[in-house]
């Protein structure tokens, strides 16, 4: 693990840092008042690294009150502890101060991960989280295909037979559908729904959203209408 000992002053002016706080949190921005612990903070950096990236600011509370922090030695270590050590692939994180009221706010520059999905040890078994607004979800099966196959730029090729057949039907009547629904109405296993979907939002065919949490499908094309020619697994 490098630690460098000094973390540059940012060179963001303070008007513009208040004014990313102002905003609030959101898929790419979030707020420590304070690193809990290296398990904790590894949460953030793999949903960040498996969304686009973002920005930790250490020293904000969740209200985005500018308290600041004394010492940023002990919050670089644990931050740079839960990147490297507890999320596989590592994710590159890039460090920034800036003062503030004579106490430092620190800056955590968590990159995108080229090699998504990034996932985060865990005792009983691997889990990846993404952003969703403010929040980190577990990565959904779709989801994790999905990335994968964005990261190794996997060709889909595939035939559409009766299982997706009965999708469009459904899509056509009712807008919109999860794995576990898709899965019920085509009579397939869960793998097999997720495959299917994934492949399908690949291809541009179908597109994905949240819902308290949850994960839904609809047809991409605003008219609801599948496309003629589709190329996907």
């Amino acid at each position: 693990m490098d630690l460098t000992g000094h973390i540059p002053y940012s060179n963001m002016h303070l008007s513009d840092i208040k004014v990313l706080i102002e905003r609030g949190e959101n898929d790419s921005i979030e707020f420590k008042q304070t690193v809990p612990s290296p398990d904790k903070i590894a949460r953030e950096i793999c949903a960040l690294a498996n969304t686009r990236g973002g920005i930790i600011f250490v020293g904000v509370s969740d209200h985005g009150e500018l308290v600041g922090i004394r010492d940023y030695f002990e919050e670089e270590f644990w931050i740079r502890q839960g990147a490297e050590d507890l999320c596989m692939p590592a994710v590159e994180v890039r460090f920034e101060v800036i003062e503030v009221k004579k106490r430092d706010i620190l800056l955590v520059h968590v990159s995108e991960s080229e090699r998504k999905p990034v996932f985060l040890k865990h005792k009983k078994k691997r889990v990846a989280f993404i952003r969703q607004h403010e929040e980190n979800v577990v990565a959904s099966p779709e989801r994790l295909r999905l990335m994968a196959m964005e990261t190794r730029d996997t060709e889909i090729t595939f035939e559409y037979g009766a299982k997706e057949q009965r999708l469009f039907q459904y899509l056509r009547e009712y807008g919109e559908i999860s794995a576990e629904g898709f899965a019920n109405i085509a009579g397939i296993s869960a793998t097999v729904a997720s495959r299917t979907l994934a492949a399908l939002v690949k291809t541009g065919t179908l597109s994905v959203f949240f819902r308290e949490k949850q994960e839904y499908f609809c047809f991409t094309v605003s008219d609801n209408k599948e496309p003629h020619t589709v190329s996907g697994t």
